[in-house]
């Protein structure tokens, strides 16, 4: 049996019963805490125009775009949720890179449509996440493509198959027909682009996954074939077939997920984790500080920008989110306007963040320790080191999988639940929170998915002005 096989086999075969409740409740959480992001999103000012954009394009009404209210056809709206999720870069991370910004936004239209379950969701949720996880596993960050743009349409398509109860064949077909649809470039990291590469992801998975349930057809073995999805985006040599095989022994779902507690790019998460410790635990601010040192892969993403412009910029700037720190003593949605990045005083903070690119033995040495996620460029497990002006020395290391929020340290819901409150809250009065809290913290329990999507619609004061 070929991977593709195997992977329609598995998608086809796998029921909410097989999942262990360990990957129940991760998805149920990633999903909640993806919906508050998503509403937070939808009133940032690329969030308004795109709203405005995917609402210009009309479309029957089958699935709602939050928080506006307005119903286009699912597909749109996969699109425009889905970019909306990844608008702030707060939703989660690990598996294929950002999971949840693709998967749900998908999930969420399909589901609408049809009028699924909670269960169904969190069922078709964990099945995405499964194989579009797999598959990335030999992917190089060096390559230059964004991993969630290209096997987060797998993620999708895999996920509504399962949701569209497609058979074995129909789900090769649409694996094939979603694999001609996969791209998104790390060069659009730190634009509005970037959030699109999610929308993008969403919608083609779903489109896939549709078109193959009426008969369109690709090709049958898309994953292995000699110029098909791995050997294209992975390089010759590159093999998946061990890890298609172990799909579900065991679930890696609830092993895999990150939720972030920094609205930026996850691989800023450990610096600004040991930074903040040390200022929490030594008591100083940026005025005490000579120089900073932080260390980054020589292939990192959060190099691309050493002095930003723009918020956005700033989201993969490992000097400004440093800088921005030491200012403020935290980071949060406001640290990543266009305003704050010209802030006088967090422009002096950079002038004192150097970055040491680690040698490709350095890079080696840690991934073979396991201090390094696989796959990752952006994370390290080197820490930072902070000269005061007294003369201290201080030094920190917070490595990915000792960062709270990440697997081995979950953050736990309270905080999760405080965190969407306070992103829902910007889009919704405070009785839809409460409402959305209610029903999508424990979305399973929910037998019409239709029901929970109306409690997020028609928010006050969300114009599509500015």
């Amino acid at each position: 049996m070929g991977p593709t096989e195997a992977v329609a086999r598995w998608i086809r075969e796998t029921n909410y019963e097989s999942i262990p409740s360990d990957a129940v409740k991760m998805a149920q959480e990633v999903c909640f805490d993806c919906l508050g992001v998503l509403l937070a999103g939808s009133v940032q000012p690329h969030g308004r125009i795109f709203t405005r954009y995917i609402e210009g394009l009309g479309g029957r009404a089958e699935a709602t775009v939050l928080p506006r209210g307005f119903r286009t056809s699912a597909c749109n709206a996969a699109l425009g949720n889905g970019t909306l999720s990844h608008v702030l870069d707060y939703d989660d991370s690990g598996a294929f890179s950002h999971p949840s910004c693709v998967l749900f936004p998908a999930l969420l239209a399909l589901g609408e449509k049809m009028d699924v379950s909670g269960r169904d969701l969190i069922e078709a949720y964990v099945v995405g996440c499964e194989v579009g996880t797999k598959l990335a596993s030999s992917y190089p960050n060096s390559r230059g493509f964004h991993k969630m743009a290209v096997f987060g349409r797998m993620a999708s398509t895999s996920a509504c198959a399962k949701l569209l109860h497609l058979d074995e064949r129909q789900i090769r077909m649409a694996l094939g027909i979603a694999s001609s649809m996969a791209s998104g470039l790390v060069s659009n990291h730190g634009t509005m682009t970037k959030p699109l590469h999610a929308g993008l992801a969403a919608r083609d998975g779903l489109m896939a996954a549709e078109l193959a349930a009426q008969g369109w057809t690709a090709g049958e073995d898309i994953v292995e074939h000699a110029v098909g999805l791995i050997a294209t985006f992975c390089g010759k040599g590159a093999d998946v077939s061990g890890d298609v095989k172990s799909l579900g022994k065991p679930f890696i779902t609830h092993d895999a997920i990150t939720i972030k507690k920094y609205p930026c790019g996850g691989g800023n998460h450990p610096t600004l984790d040991s930074v903040l410790s040390l200022m929490e635990e030594h008591h100083f601010d940026y005025r005490d500080v000579e120089e900073i040192e932080v260390q980054q892969s020589y292939q990192s993403h959060y190099v691309l920008y050493g002095k930003p412009c723009t918020g956005l910029e700033g989201k993969f700037s490992i000097v400004y989110t440093t800088a921005a720190a030491l200012v403020q003593g935290k980071v949060d949605i406001d640290t990543f306007t266009d305003d704050r990045v010209r802030d006088p005083r967090i422009q002096e903070a950079m002038d004192k963040v150097r970055v040491r690119l680690l040698s490709r033995w350095e890079e080696w040495e840690d991934r073979i320790s396991r201090k390094w996620p696989t796959g990752s460029t952006g994370f390290t497990g080197r820490g930072v080191r902070i000269r005061l002006k007294d003369g201290r020395l201080l030094t920190k290391t917070i490595s990915p999988k000792e960062m709270l929020g990440s697997p081995q340290n979950p953050w736990g819901f309270e905080n999760v639940r405080a965190k969407f409150e306070s992103n829902a809250s910007l889009a919704l009065p405070t009785e839809k929170v409460e409402e959305a809290v209610r029903l999508w913290s424990k979305i399973v329990e929910v037998k019409k998915i239709r029901e929970a999507i109306a409690c997020m619609v028609g928010g006050e004061g969300h114009s599509l002005e500015g």
